[in-house]
């Protein structure tokens, strides 16, 4: 029954700054996420989803109740899930479309961070959260999954539209400035 049935009673949540290259707040140095680990989960090499806050890329955070309902959710069924804070833009950025796309590809280049956080610890910390590396999957919801999708599907240099390339080099190239840089930002799969 292991990733279709809750088989843990609940999980052990950590919270982790992933990188301190961007501030989430005036308050709040770096960018943080919560990790949900199966409680009482012996088992090393489990899959990794990592979720994404909706919020229309102006609200939310990674203590939205429906990225906490996901990751709990699927911590009970033997997955380590993890909620990330990305960064957002004002409200009032909504009107003007470049700063809008500009904003989704910083949230994708914080997002790739995140998966670089747990390959460089399972490189560096003997896997700290007992991750397989090589199922790492990537979901979200609203914003969130816009994040997630464009993430997992814009992967190559030579297929980003001539018009998206200046965003991308704002936002550090394909594979972000926001952190982790040597390891690989590669998913499995998006939900």
């Amino acid at each position: 029954g292991r990733y279709q049935e809750d088989i843990f009673s609940g999980s052990d949540v950590t919270t982790v700054e992933y990188t301190n290259v961007y501030d989430w707040s005036s308050s709040d140095s770096g960018l943080d996420m919560d990790i949900y680990i199966p409680q009482d989960d012996e088992f090393e090499n489990r899959p990794l989803i990592i979720f994404a806050h909706g919020g229309s890329f102006f609200a939310g955070n990674k203590n939205n109740p429906e990225a906490v309902a996901f990751c709990q959710s699927f911590a009970r069924k033997g997955y380590v899930t993890a909620s990330v804070q990305y960064r957002l833009t004002s409200q009032l950025s909504l009107l003007d479309s470049n700063v809008m796309i500009q904003t989704v590809f910083n949230a994708i280049s914080d997002l790739k961070a995140a998966i670089r956080y747990f390959r460089q610890d399972v490189s560096l910390n003997n896997n700290t959260y007992g991750i397989d590396s090589s199922q790492i999957f990537i979901g979200g919801y609203s914003a969130g999954a816009v994040a997630a999708i464009n993430l997992s599907f814009l992967n190559h240099e030579e297929e980003i539209p001539d018009y998206l390339q200046p965003f991308i080099d704002n936002a550090g190239g394909i594979d972000g400035n926001s952190g982790n840089l040597g390891y690989s930002s590669k998913i499995k799969g998006v939900i």
